[in-house]
């Protein structure tokens, strides 16, 4: 489908859909919403017109308490003759017509506590005469009687409206008491007023055609669903708004209907019509005047510019250029299409150039690196002239990438690449072999002492701080070197050895330089013997645990060991463990191991309580059994086997196992819900900030030896111990301060707070089975101190 007949659709959508949107807004909110105002303002206007009625009743009350708390009509009622001549003086005195018409009432009565009539008259409006009461009002009477309560004090009146042959009737009643309500009720008031189409004019003040009074029947009930007030739908523009309203004994005895006009909705109906046509209107032109500009400005552009990139294309030649037609986006497509044909005519020799050189740096990359070896190779074999080469790998450069970013990373290669290439000899070749390693072609080296200086002043380069974006960031390097030809006549293998050289610089500790030699060959070749020989340690029996004990310094008892663990091979002897442990954990046999070390453990353990020593052992647990899942099933499952609490155990991890990762985090936390203790060892030595004392779940730190060996009896000797010490007490942790080997040390410990103490001037490791003898000699010798 051509673009011209999409834009014509797309525009004919919008404009359908907005006109579509805007009518379905229009008629089902906003009309709905005037249809709302409407019903709430006749709910308005019902509330006025029951507020009147009540008022109404109220009135009539008022209007008849004048003539029944009153001394007068209490004498009256308590006369035993109405008829003598002082009742008839009460009676043409105070119930005569003018009575009736200043209180509109069409009825008065006054009733004994029987509820027979002492007196009682209707009034005839038409006529304007008093008129005794009709047989109805008499049967009304005896039902008051009989369905209300009677008067027990003055207070007490009841109002309502009552259904008569001529219509509804508004009646109150009030108790006949004397004018200080100090004497019992002895009669009843009574006073009404018909509810004709005249009184509703006067008391609602609305017209008449508005307001409607009907008695009750079961259609209405019906339509009202059990409401006390319900709407009907509307008629002809009008609504209706009824209410039910209960008559004199509480049954429902009127429907007060409300009728208005929807004046606000008519009104909203006849202005959003008003909208719609100007909506239309407008929004049809803007559809016209939208296609012919998409028609003159985008899509005839567009034509001129296909007919020119075709002309182009057509001719094959690259010198045609396209002339701008104008400032608009356009224009910046046939700019850009000009660039590109400049771009595609240099893109050839820059693609060969990129081929040879590192895109970062613009060092040679490999393949150019190793054709430069190759070529110096030939170029000096069998002349007795030596050529160095130099592999160099940044120490912690993956930190710089992951905290600051690799756009620093990028900037200090470009750097370290910019400085090397300035200590160089002349006709020395540097390359970039990728990620953060380089290497060096020394081309001609006269002797030992040359290459010596060359590689001093590379490593000097190498360890200036660098100042990127503010930021000053040092670097070391690790360094291997190999010698053609005593290390290989081969550039694949002399590179191979200086590779070999700069690894065992990282495993020992970075930041140096290393000559390949035949010796570095068979460290390798026993790393590699030994790394297989630990598969099959533990099977041979080859592994054995001794314990350390752990003084208590409060009462300088011992009630807790650490684990350590020994290997005596048959083929090299004993191997210390900061051999074999690296390659446990290199190798990853460091999981089977430690699941050894922590089942024998458990069974020396048992072995102490039955001998009535209830100790607690600190056993090394690696980064690696920790990431493993099934740690803590295993220790649950062991703990069970032996019969022990979790708190016989003490796991030990190292500072490098917190900055390890949330799995580690998570892996402790379970473990302490278990009930394990978690201390950390060699606190002070790695690369933990002290919020992980916080967040992470330890209970204990020890102290490293290196911090313990640097303590004095001078002044500040001890000041750094001390603030480890202190702040873990802050936190809530123990401390254990390990690698004691003085008095000393082990006084000035105890008294700066150390909780437990352990080193050679307690004790050594020994096994198992010496620790009962140990303790009992133990618990004398300091006993004694």
């Amino acid at each position: 489908m051509k673009l011209r007949k999409k834009l014509v659709i797309f525009i004919c959508v919008v404009a359908l859909s907005g006109l579509g949107l805007t009518y379905l807004l229009l008629h089902l909110i906003m009309l709905g919403r005037f249809e709302k105002l409407d019903e709430a303002a006749l709910r308005y206007k019902l509330e006025n017109a029951v507020s009147s009625y009540q008022n109404e009743l109220q009135s009539m009350k008022t209007q008849l308490l004048k003539y029944s708390v009153w001394d007068e009509t209490y004498r009256f009622a308590e006369s035993t003759d109405p008829a003598d001549s002082i009742s008839d003086a009460y009676l043409s005195s105070n119930y005569s017509r003018t009575t009736y018409e200043i209180n509109h009432f069409d009825m008065m009565a006054l009733l004994n506590p029987s509820g027979t009539p002492l007196y009682g008259g209707t009034y005839n409006q038409d006529s304007r005469s008093i008129t005794p009461l009709t047989t109805e009002i008499l049967a009304l009477f005896r039902d008051i009687h009989q369905r209300l309560p009677e008067f027990s004090g003055a207070e007490d009146s009841t109002s309502g409206i009552v259904l008569l042959d001529k219509g509804p009737m508004l009646i109150t009643l009030t108790p006949i008491v004397n004018s200080d309500k100090t004497k019992p009720v002895i009669g009843t008031a009574v006073a009404g007023r018909m509810l004709l189409q005249e009184q509703i004019t006067q008391i609602w003040n609305e017209t008449p055609s508005t307001i409607q009074i009907t008695p009750v029947n079961p259609g209405r009930l019906a339509e009202s669903k059990s409401s006390n007030i319900w709407m009907s739908p509307a008629s002809n523009n009008v609504m209706s708004i009824h209410t039910t309203i209960y008559d004199l004994f509480g049954n429902p005895g009127v429907v007060l209907t409300l009728k208005h006009p929807r004046q606000i909705y008519l009104s909203g109906l006849q202005s959003i019509t008003s909208f719609q046509r100007c909506f239309f209107a407008v929004t049809m032109l803007m559809c016209v005047a939208s296609l012919l500009f998409v028609n003159r400005s985008i899509l005839g552009r567009m034509s001129l510019l296909t007919r020119n990139i075709r002309a182009i294309g057509n001719s094959k030649d690259l010198s045609i250029r396209i002339g701008s037609s104008g400032k608009d986006e356009f224009s910046d497509v046939e700019h850009e299409f000009n660039r590109m044909i400049d771009s595609l005519e240099q893109a050839q020799e820059e693609l060969q150039l990129q081929a040879m050189l590192d895109p970062l740096t613009q060092l040679p990359n490999r393949s150019l690196f190793f054709a430069k070896l190759n070529e110096a190779i030939a170029s000096i074999k069998g002349t007795g002239r030596q050529i160095g080469l130099v592999f160099i790998d940044l120490d912690h450069f993956k930190t710089v990438n992951d905290t600051l970013g690799h756009d620093f990373g990028d900037a200090m290669l470009k750097e370290i690449a910019l400085r090397i290439s300035q200590v160089i000899g002349r006709y020395d070749v540097v390359s970039r072999l990728g990620g953060d390693e380089f290497t060096i072609l020394l081309a001609d080296i006269p002797d030992s002492d040359s290459i010596s200086e060359q590689l001093l002043r590379i490593r000097e380069t190498l360890s200036l701080p660098h100042r990127i974006q503010g930021h000053l960031l040092y670097n070391t390097a690790s360094i291997g070197v190999s010698i053609y030809p005593q290390n290989g006549e081969d550039a694949d293998f002399l590179v191979k050895q200086a590779d070999l050289a700069m690894f065992h610089v990282k495993e020992t500790g970075r930041n140096n330089i290393f000559q390949y030699s035949e010796d570095l060959e068979e460290s390798i070749r026993r790393k590699k013997v030994l790394s297989q020989l630990l598969l099959s340690a533990a099977v041979n029996h080859e592994f054995e645990v001794h314990y350390q004990p752990i003084l208590s310094s409060g009462n300088l008892k011992v009630s807790k060991l650490e684990a350590l663990l020994r290997w005596t091979s048959p083929a090299y002897g004993p191997i210390s463990p900061g051999e074999f442990i690296p390659l446990a954990e290199t190798s990853g046999s460091i999981v089977n191991i430690g699941s050894w070390v922590l089942r024998q453990v458990c069974s020396d353990l048992r072995t102490f309580r039955q001998n009535g020593l209830e100790l607690t052992v600190a056993v090394n647990i690696s980064a690696m059994q920790l990431m493993q899942p099934g740690l803590s099933e295993l220790l649950l499952e062991l703990l069970h086997e032996y019969g022990l609490p979790s708190s016989s155990l003490e796991l030990e991890i190292t500072e490098s196992v917190l900055v390890s990762g949330d799995s580690i985090f998570h892996s402790l936390q379970q473990l302490r819900g278990h009930g394990f203790r978690i201390s950390l060892d060699d606190f002070g030595t790695g690369f933990s900030s002290l919020s992980y004392l916080r967040r992470f779940p330890v209970d204990v730190i020890k102290i490293d030896r290196s911090f313990v060996s640097e303590m004095t009896l001078g002044p500040q000797g001890d000041v750094l111990i001390k603030a480890i010490i202190e702040l873990s007490h802050t936190l809530g942790l123990q401390v254990v301060s390990e690698g004691i080997e003085l008095e000393e040390q082990f006084d000035m410990l105890r008294h700066l707070g150390s909780d437990e103490l352990q080193g050679y001037y307690i004790s050594r490791p020994v096994k198992s089975q010496e620790i009962p003898d140990f303790l009992t000699q133990n618990n004398l010798l300091y006993h004694s101190k």
